[in-house]
C-alpha cells in the first residue's frame, strides 16, 4: 500500500510538470484549442499540489503502519475483495501513467496529411449566407477563405482577388493533375479529437516539386475554374516558398 501511494504521488508530480512544460514550450497547441490553455495550467498546478500533499503525508507517517494482516494472515484469506480492490488501484495507476508515457516517449507534432480521414479534406463549410467578412483579402487565412467561398452566392466575386496563405501541402485521388494541390490547415474547436481538415486549391507549375506536408506560403490571385464538375475558386500561384511550420499550426473557429 505504501509503495502504491508513493507511486501515485510521483505520477501526480510528473503529470503536473509535464502539463506545465507543454504550456511553456507551446506544444500544448498541438492538442487543444488555445482558449483552453488556462485549464491545462490549472490542472498542472493542481496535480503538483496534490503530489506535494501526498509526499508530505507519506513522510509524516511512521513506516511501521503496515497492514495489521501480518499478525493475522487468516484475515487476508477470508477477504478476497481487498485483493481485488488493490488490483483495481494498480490498474488505475497504470491508466494514469499512460498519457505521461506517451507524452514523454512520442514526439510532439501536429496533425498532418496522414491524419486526414478517408472522407478527405473540405474546401467548403456550412456557413450562414448573411455572414459578413470584413477581413482584407491578403489578411485572410485558409479558414477565412473557405468560409467566404461557402457563404458566397456568386463565386465570380472572387475572380482576381489576391491571397497570401500559409499551410501544408495536401493531395489526394481528386488531384489527377500534378500542377494542383491544396494549401491545407486543421481547424480545432476543442481538441484534436474534433479536428477538421480544410484547404484552398492551388494551381502552379511548381506544384510537382512539393511534397505532402511541406509547409508553404502561397501568394497569387483567384480564378474560378471547373473542379470535379463544379465551379470552384482556385488560387493561381504567383509565388510559392517553403516556410517553417507556424508556432500555432491549427486554426481556431
Amino acid at each position: 500500500m505504501r509503495t502504491r501511494r508513493w507511486l501515485q504521488a510521483t505520477l501526480m508530480l510528473l503529470l503536473g510538470l509535464y502539463l506545465l512544460e507543454t504550456l511553456l514550450t507551446g506544444e500544448i497547441a498541438y492538442y487543444i484549442n488555445e482558449r483552453f490553455n488556462w485549464l491545462a495550467g490549472v490542472a498542472g498546478f493542481t496535480l503538483l499540489a496534490l503530489g506535494v500533499i501526498n509526499v508530505i503525508a507519506l513522510l509524516s507517517e511512521p513506516e511501521s503502519s503496515e497492514p495489521a494482516a501480518r499478525a493475522a494472515p487468516e484475515l487476508l484469506m477470508s477477504a478476497p475483495r481487498v485483493t481485488h480492490g488493490n488490483t483495481a488501484r494498480w490498474h488505475a495507476l497504470a491508466i494514469l501513467s499512460a498519457p505521461l508515457i506517451f507524452g514523454v516517449f512520442l514526439p510532439a507534432r501536429p496533425l498532418g496529411s496522414a491524419a486526414i480521414s478517408s472522407s478527405g479534406i473540405a474546401f467548403s463549410l456550412n456557413v450562414s449566407s448573411d455572414q459578413v467578412f470584413s477581413i482584407a483579402p491578403t489578411q485572410r487565412n485558409v479558414l477565412d477563405w473557405v468560409r467566404a467561398f461557402s457563404a458566397s452566392t456568386n463565386l465570380d466575386e472572387f475572380i482576381g482577388q489576391p491571397a497570401d496563405l500559409i499551410g501544408f501541402v495536401y493531395r489526394d485521388a481528386r488531384f489527377e493533375d500534378d500542377q494542383e494541390f491544396m494549401v491545407a490547415r486543421f481547424t480545432v474547436n476543442c481538441c484534436v479529437a474534433d479536428a477538421v481538415a480544410i484547404g484552398v486549391i492551388v494551381r502552379s507549375p511548381q506544384a510537382a516539386e512539393l511534397s505532402a506536408d511541406d509547409w508553404v506560403r502561397v501568394q497569387g490571385k483567384f480564378e474560378v475554374r471547373d473542379f470535379l464538375g463544379q465551379r470552384t475558386p482556385i488560387l493561381i500561384a504567383e509565388t510559392i516558398e517553403r516556410v517553417p511550420m507556424p508556432e500555432r499550426p491549427y486554426l481556431f473557429p
